[in-house]
This record gives structure tokens, sequence and C-alpha cells, in this order.
């Protein structure tokens, strides 16, 4: 059974926790997985957020699903989404810390703008939204 919206996970991601040091190549990395997801959710591509965006923790948390189910039950749970339209307003600020990093945006959810904190997390090397926080 598909769970209430994945999209209210991802509405909410964000990162609240201030972090220190790292690289720029980091941030600018974190930063473009934050843009990424923007467009993947636009165009409802399950294949780029569920696979390649979002942490395995958060899909289980998101969906109920674990494992490969959880990346079938995303897709699935961003298919059943119409109409939702998400702009990236601004990057206001991006702190890294090891493994972890935060990027502090403002988004435009289908025309109201709000700050949003996203919390990224290294996986398997690369960067992916674990969680997320109205700013």
């Amino acid at each position: 059974m598909v769970r209430a919206s994945l999209l209210l996970g991802i509405c909410a991601l964000g990162l609240a926790l201030p972090a220190c040091g790292g690289g720029d190549d980091d941030g600018d990395d974190a930063e473009q997985v934050v843009r990424d997801f923007v467009e993947a959710t636009n165009a409802r591509d399950g294949d780029t957020l569920c696979g390649e965006l979002l942490t395995q923790e958060f899909k289980e948390k998101a969906t109920g699903a674990t494992g490969d189910r959880a990346d079938e039950v995303c897709k699935q749970q961003l298919e059943l989404t119409k109409g939702f339209k998400l702009k990236l307003v601004s990057i206001d600020k991006t702190t890294v810390d090891g493994d972890r990093a935060t990027v502090r945006t403002v988004l435009n959810v289908d025309g109201v703008q709000a700050p949003r904190v996203f919390r990224l997390a290294k996986e398997d090397g690369d960067w992916r939204l674990a969680a997320g926080s109205s700013g």
C-alpha cells in the first residue's frame, strides 16, 4: 500500500544543522543535488529522484518500504502527483562538515515562496538528500 505522499516528505526536505568547513567542490556538488532534485521532481523523473538523489534511509522512511521496494514505491508515489511544481528561487547558504551538508534555500512551491533547509549525506561517495524541514 502506498503511504500518503512522498511529496510531503520531499517538500519538507531540508537541512537544519549548521555545519562548518568542507571544500568548495563539496559545497558545489551538494548545491547541484538540490538543483537536480527540483528538476527531477518537476519532470516526475523517478529514476533520477528515487535512484540517484535520495538516501536509502529517506526513501524507506518516506515510503514505508525497504530495500529495492523503497525505490519502486518512491517512483509510484512520484507518478501519482499531478500539477505540483517547484522553483528554486535562491540558494542562501551551504555548509559542509565531512560527509554531511546543509543547503539553505528559498523554494517556490506552487506559487508560495518559503525557506527550505536541505540535509544531505554522502552515500556511496555521492551527495544525496537525507532529510528536510522548512527554514
